[in-house]
């Protein structure tokens, strides 16, 4: 392993150089300037190959990182045919939705229109919730612009036609694993299940793990809904604390679940493990549910935790530069927006012209892809299969705890 690391480290010094060039950047100007210093500063914008990115604010800026470290390996590399790749990347404020009352599906389509229409991308990745990857792959499908979503895992995201894509497993995998763990390896027979209502991701992983859990033999025995924005689940944990479940299986977000988690255990006393969908994997979330929430469970795409020998190499490297660029290690929205930006670019690569006909097709031909994760091909759906992960929570530390595969 010594060997590997050595090797890994020769290779990747030009790459460190240009992260040390995008570090000084940051302090210079700031994060959110960054994204348009992405190609070379003498670089004319209309030699630069324009894509797009959508991710939500602020609490998921590790898959815009992962995207941004892509690009300058890429450019570092050439770019596409000599031409360099500018990221353009716009942020879905999640919170500012709930606190000032603003229409989420008209803003997220704003953005959409905006990249295509105004910055004339040649395509789009992100954005990494399924609710408003739906509402950005119907936009890219009308406008016959290739989207590759990028932690975004509902099957639904794809259904808007043949140039939308998904970097991520879907739903459909993700709820049977964490329903198999639960019985297996946690020995549940009886559930919990907490929604966020109105959200595609989070009523379509519950149900799924529902269908998966039930079908094997276990119950379900209660099955409770809140909105975005609540910040009072008393009535829900009641209700759940009367049938003493061996299990919760929590398909939310920030803000709601650190503050839910903290009620069940401070206010209302249960002691049920809670387990999480891939939406946790947010280091945000975990530091602002505090001690309350270890020793849960949740499933994710990608484990920087895993033993390095475990990783390979791709994975190992993508590891390494992620980690000296922003000091922190990768989790699984960083190695899919990582994934999700070499998988356009390297179809661009493979494509005979730069028509987004000929993007989506080399998208569709997909074979063998390996980075941050591993993608064997897509299906008619443009779904891929996939490993998940579960994770751990301990000291209030992530640790890798097991691989489910496909």
């Amino acid at each position: 392993m010594a060997d590997q690391r050595s090797r890994l480290m020769r290779r990747g010094y030009i790459a460190r150089l240009w992260i040390l060039l995008f570090l000084a950047i940051t302090l210079f100007l700031g994060c959110d300037q960054v994204q348009q210093l992405l190609v070379p500063p003498d670089t004319d914008d209309e030699d630069a190959i324009k894509i797009g990115f959508l991710y939500t604010t602020p609490n998921r800026n590790n898959s815009r990182y992962g995207a941004e470290l892509a690009t300058l390996q890429l450019n570092e590399a050439g770019g596409v045919r000599g031409r360099p790749i500018q990221l353009i990347a716009r942020g879905i404020p999640t919170q500012r939705f709930v606190n000032e009352d603003i229409n989420d599906t008209e803003y997220v389509a704003g953005l959409a229109l905006g990249l295509i229409v105004e910055e004339k991308v040649s395509a789009i990745v992100g954005p990494n919730r399924s609710t408003y990857a739906v509402v950005v792959g119907e936009i890219a499908q009308q406008h016959g612009i290739p989207m590759m979503a990028t932690s975004a895992t509902n099957p639904s995201v794809t259904a808007a036609g043949d140039f939308v894509f998904m970097a991520a497993f879907t739903d459909d995998f993700q709820g049977k694993a964490v329903a198999a763990f639960a019985m297996q390896d946690l020995e549940a027979q009886t559930a919990a299940v907490l929604t966020h209502r109105d959200d595609v991701y989070s009523e379509g992983l519950s149900q799924t793990f529902i269908d998966n859990f039930t079908v094997h033999g276990g119950r379900v025995v209660a099955d409770e809904f809140y909105e975005a924005g609540d910040t009072d689940f008393t009535a829900q944990l009641t209700a759940i604390a009367e049938t003493a479940p061996d299990v919760i299986f929590s398909t939310g977000f920030l803000p709601e679940v650190p503050l839910m988690v903290r009620q069940a255990r401070g206010e209302i006393g249960i002691t049920a493990t809670f387990i999480g969908g891939d939406a946790w994997d947010n280091a945000a979330l975990i530091e602002e549910a505090g001690a309350v929430i270890d020793g849960s469970f949740f499933s994710s795409g990608f484990s920087a935790e895993a033993d390095p020998d475990d990783l390979g190499e791709d994975a190992y490297q993508f590891v390494t530069a992620y980690t000296a660029m922003f000091g922190m290690l990768p989790d699984g929205g960083a190695a899919l927006g990582y994934d999700a930006l070499r998988l356009v670019v390297e179809a661009m690569r493979r494509a005979a012209d730069l028509t987004p006909a000929a993007i989506r097709d080399q998208l569709a031909a997909t074979m063998n892809y390996s980075g941050a994760t591993f993608i064997s091909g897509y299906d008619e759906n443009r779904h891929t299969s996939k490993s998940v992960v579960i994770k751990r929570i301990v000291d209030g530390e992530v640790q890798f705890y097991k691989l489910i595969e496909p």
